[in-house]
């Protein structure tokens, strides 16, 4: 099996339908046939690009980020992260984030 036939997608897509969009994401609903050749729905949710930063000191002491999650109704720790901006590298998106959610610089 050669690279392209390994990476090549085994679905087949027969429709797609948006079903919401805001300015965060975009949900739409996919007829497939899977690769086994049973019809079906796939849910896709599609959203801007993002960025996610594992801050490591010469110790290899790390960063996290507590804030609540109104999606999960809980606090949650999490590495610092966020939304790309248009034009940034993913480096400048990584240094911004980990600025603004933590005050470290990169």
């Amino acid at each position: 099996m050669t690279q392209k036939e390994k990476f090549k997608n085994p679905w087949t897509t027969l429709s797609s339908r948006e079903i919401y969009k805001n300015e965060w994401l975009r949900l739409r609903e996919d007829q497939v046939i899977s690769p086994g050749g049973q019809p079906g729905i796939y849910g896709v949710v599609e959203t801007s690009p993002a960025i996610a930063i594992v801050p490591l000191t010469e110790k290899l002491e790390t960063f996290l980020v507590g804030q609540y999650r109104y999606a999960l109704n809980t606090y949650s720790w999490e590495i610092p992260e966020g939304g790309g901006h248009p034009g940034e590298t993913p480096l400048e998106s990584a240094r911004r984030e980990l600025k603004e959610e933590t005050g470290l610089q990169a």
